[in-house]
C-alpha cells in the first residue's frame, strides 16, 4: 500500500506540474472543473450511503455549470458576477425541487444535500481557478500544493514516529497531536523554501503566517472529510487515486487552504 501511495504521488505530482507549468488558465480550469464534478459525485455517494435523499444528477449538472462559471469569470475578469451566479444556482435548485415527483418529505433534505455538496466541493475547488487567475498565478498554485502536501507528508511520518496522543479519536483515530505538529512544522519549512526557490514575492512574515494558517486549516479540512466518511461508514471517498482513495481524500486539505491563500493574496500580496 505504501509503495502504491508513493508511485501514485510521483505520477500525480509530475502530471500536475505539467498541467500547471505548461497549461494555460483555460486548461487548468477545465482540469479543476472535472475534478470538482468527480469530488461532488463522491460527496453525493456519502449521502446515498446513509440512505438519505439527494438530487444527484441535477446536482452534478448544476455543480459542473458552477465550476465552469468560476473559470469564465476568471478568464474575463468578471468576478463581480459570482453573486448573480449564486442566485441562479439557488433558484435552479428550488425549481428542480418543485418539479420533482418524489415524496414531499424527502425534498428538503435532498435539496439541502445537493446545495451543500455544490458549496463544499465546487465553490472551494473554484478558488484554485481564482488563484490561477491572479498575477503570479502559477506560483500561487505551486506554493499551495507544496505547503499543503508537505504538511500531509510531515504529519504522516511524524505521527508514525512520535504519535502518542490522539487528535480526534472519534472522527479520525489514526491522527495524533504529534503528527499535526509535525505537519505544521513541515508546512512552515516548505513555505520558507518556496520563498528562496521560486516565490520571492512573499515576505518572511507571509511565509510564516501562511505556513501556519494553511497547515491548520488544511488539517481541519482533512478532519471534515473524515467526518463525512465516518458518517457514511466508508473508508475512502473513492478509488480514482490508487493508494490514496478519491479526489476528496487527496484534495481535502487543498480545498480548505485555497480560499485562505486566495483572500490573503488579494489583501496583502497582490
Amino acid at each position: 500500500m505504501h509503495r502504491t501511495r508513493v508511485i501514485t504521488s510521483i505520477i500525480g505530482v509530475t502530471t500536475l506540474l505539467i498541467v500547471i507549468g505548461l497549461g494555460n488558465l483555460p486548461v487548468f480550469g477545465l482540469v479543476i472543473a472535472a475534478a470538482s464534478i468527480i469530488g461532488l459525485q463522491e460527496f453525493y455517494a456519502f449521502v446515498e450511503a446513509q440512505k438519505l435523499p439527494v438530487f444527484t444528477l441535477p446536482g452534478l449538472f448544476i455543480g459542473g455549470v458552477f465550476s465552469l462559471h468560476c473559470l469564465v469569470v476568471t478568464v474575463f475578469e468578471k468576478n463581480d458576477l459570482t453573486g448573480f451566479t449564486f442566485t441562479l444556482v439557488l433558484i435552479s435548485l428550488f425549481l428542480y425541487a418543485l418539479a420533482d415527483t418524489g415524496t414531499l418529505a424527502q425534498r428538503l433534505p435532498a435539496l439541502a444535500a445537493m446545495f451543500f455538496g455544490i458549496m463544499y466541493v465546487c465553490w472551494l475547488f473554484g478558488h484554485l481557478i481564482f488563484l490561477r487567475g491572479l498575477p503570479h498565478g502559477k506560483q500561487f498554485i505551486f506554493y499551495l500544493l507544496l505547503v499543503v502536501w508537505s504538511g500531509d507528508t510531515g504529519a504522516y511520518y511524524a505521527g508514525k514516529a512520535f504519535g502518542r496522543h490522539k487528535l480526534s479519536p472519534l472522527i479520525s483515530p489514526g491522527k495524533t497531536l504529534e503528527g499535526a505538529l509535525g505537519g505544521t512544522i513541515a508546512s512552515v519549512l516548505a513555505s520558507c523554501i518556496a520563498k528562496v526557490t521560486f516565490f520571492s514575492k512573499l515576505s518572511i512574515v507571509d511565509c510564516v503566517l501562511l505556513g501556519l494558517s494553511m497547515s491548520i486549516i488544511a488539517q481541519l479540512g482533512d478532519l471534515c472529510e473524515s467526518l463525512l466518511k465516518r458518517s457514511a461508514n466508508v473508508k475512502d471517498s473513492g478509488t480514482i487515486v490508487p493508494g490514496h482513495g478519491g479526489i476528496l481524500d487527496r484534495m481535502d486539505g487543498v480545498m480548505f487552504a485555497a480560499p485562505l491563500l486566495y483572500y490573503y493574496a488579494i489583501v496583502f500580496v497582490i
